[in-house]
């Protein structure tokens, strides 16, 4: 059976991410373009990858696939498969086509075997070339791959070393009408930049720490009396989201180290937040993902879960939507990280009317960007929140470069509204 699986990460995105065509481009391929330019671009690969993908296993090819299996793990299999010059070539390719994860397995033999069948894909009209793809009969050997797998008992011996730091005494919580909102937007946890590339300062997982902590701190010295607490997570915490060092659609990163050790670190940080948090007023954690790292951000919040959940002070939700939303008296805030492009503006209305109509004071608060940016549509103020991260290399040659390094925190009052901004100082990125 075909399935999107089948096709590379690159491709794999092209037919399965929404959004604005220039978006879209600028994330799938690094490149900036008018709109018109992005919605043929982005048109002609879906076209390529969707010919790709019906390719893989036309109907008209008998349908054989024989599997073995070893008591050691390893597994033997032999399928019929369309190939093109390129994917012959490329054994990890072979291997995801028929439906495994080099992640996961090594090879340990590759035999291929041309067939009699041939089928010529036209990728489109200005395109004089053809691609003619070949059946194949593909038997591969494969085996585990031993301590590289992103897998349930990694994760958890990852989890083994971090101390959950549960509070024991009793804190005398104040009932004020006030909420206190602490966010860290893109922080990138494992991003590796140097300042020699970038014109701006270095950023490794020490620094990101560093900055958090400090930023968390300085709120912390500012904080008054509030009734509850929101803390979201997510929204590009971490950098990467597999064992590649990739993102979740699998564009490869500079990265400082491997995914344990950038998993480990982080997840440290909220722990050590959420239980500094914790002491002023009950905490209200949430999942908000990202576009770098939906697997790992939503490990971390189960992660938590699990650690605080005989705390009847720390509530957390790790539902996997999009987009959140807290009602607080006459105050809804809408959480996402802000692909949704102008749909932005009518979602909170359309998704949770009855929290819409008795609100009058309703903001989003946005990732991605790492710029401040806000303005006002529909009823809603649409912000986007600025970021603790530094410059990387890509965003450097682009000209994406001097944002103010920084994060916010929000007070909001059930009868008042939104009643302060907190600002963390400003980050100098430049004569460190």
């Amino acid at each position: 059976m075909r399935t999107v699986n089948q096709l590379d990460p690159l491709d794999r995105a092209v037919l399965t991410e929404s959004g604005p065509a220039q978006d879209l481009v600028l994330q799938l391929y690094g490149k900036s373009i008018g709109k018109s330019n992005a919605e043929k671009q982005l048109a002609g690969a879906r076209m390529h990858a969707q010919a790709k993908l019906d390719s893989v296993m036309p109907s008209n090819i008998d349908d054989m696939e024989e599997i073995g299996f070893t008591g050691t793990g390893t597994r033997t299999t032999t399928r019929m498969l369309n190939l093109s010059e390129e994917d012959k070539q490329n054994p990890d390719r072979v291997m995801v086509l028929m439906g495994f994860d080099p992640a996961t397995w090594d090879i340990v033999d590759l035999k291929i075997r041309r067939n009699y069948w041939n089928v010529t894909m036209k990728i489109d009209d200005s395109y004089a070339e053809k691609h003619t793809n070949h059946a194949y009969e593909c038997s591969l050997k494969i085996k585990p791959k031993l301590g590289a797998v992103l897998s349930t008992q990694s994760i958890i011996n990852v989890l083994e070393g971090i101390d959950f730091k549960i509070p024991k005494g009793n804190y005398k919580y104040v009932s004020n009408g006030q909420m206190w909102e602490v966010p860290f937007m893109d922080l990138h946890f494992g991003k590796l930049a140097w300042a020699d590339q970038t014109g701006e300062d270095h950023y490794d997982i020490d620094i990101a720490k560093t900055r958090a902590l400090d930023a968390l701190h300085y709120f912390l010295s500012k904080a008054g009396d509030y009734e509850k607490i929101l803390f979201p997570i997510g929204q590009d915490f971490f950098h990467i989201d597999n064992v590649d060092n990739a993102t979740t659609s699998g564009t490869r990163m500079d990265t400082d180290g491997r995914w344990e050790k950038i998993f480990g670190i982080g997840l440290d940080f909220l722990v050590e937040a959420i239980s500094e948090l914790r002491k002023i007023a009950p905490v209200d954690v949430f999942y908000v993902p990202g576009n770098h790292d939906k697997l790992l951000s939503y490990c971390a919040v189960e992660a938590l879960k699990l650690g605080f959940k005989d705390d009847p002070a720390i509530t957390v939700d790790t539902t996997p939507t999009s987009r959140k939303y807290k009602e607080f008296g006459r105050n809804l805030v809408g959480f996402s990280h802000g692909k949704e492009g102008k749909r932005i503006e009518t979602a909170m209305s359309i998704e949770v009317p009855e929290m819409w109509g008795r609100t009058d004071v309703r903001e989003w608060h946005l990732g991605d960007l790492h710029h401040e940016e806000v303005k006002e549509a529909g009823g809603v103020i649409i912000r986007r929140l600025p970021a603790l991260t530094s410059t990387d290399g890509w965003h450097a040659d682009k000209g994406y470069t001097g944002s103010q390094k920084r994060a916010q925190a929000f007070v909001w009052d059930k009868e008042d509204g939104l009643v302060d901004i907190q600002l963390s100082p400003t980050i100098r990125v430049k004569g460190e």
